[in-house]
């Protein structure tokens, strides 16, 4: 390989480290949210012409949906729980 294509490589690696750790939601949750937001932006593509600003709307939430599972991060779940060091479940075994 040359240097080019080795620099492009280091470079998504590190920023794929850097998503992990800024990550503050399970895969279980990153999966549903993937799954149900393919389902909202396919709805709203489908009913485009028929109710405009509704589908618009189903649009912007399903790319949303998309995005915060594809990153794992979502800014809504961090700033309502800034603290996501201990999880629920830790929290269940310690008491």
């Amino acid at each position: 390989m040359d240097t080019k294509t080795k620099e492009i490589l280091d470079d998504v690696r590190e920023r794929l480290r850097e998503a992990n750790d800024n990550r503050n939601i399970a895969n279980s949750e990153r999966l549903l949210s993937v799954a149900a937001g393919a389902f909202v932006l396919y709805t709203g593509i489908t009913r485009m012409f028929k109710t405009p600003l509704s589908s618009l709307a189903e649009v912007a939430v399903g790319g949303a949906l998309i995005l915060r599972g594809a990153t794992g991060y979502c800014p809504v779940k961090d700033s309502v729980c800034p603290q996501h060091e201990i999880t629920v479940v830790e929290r269940i075994l310690e008491d």
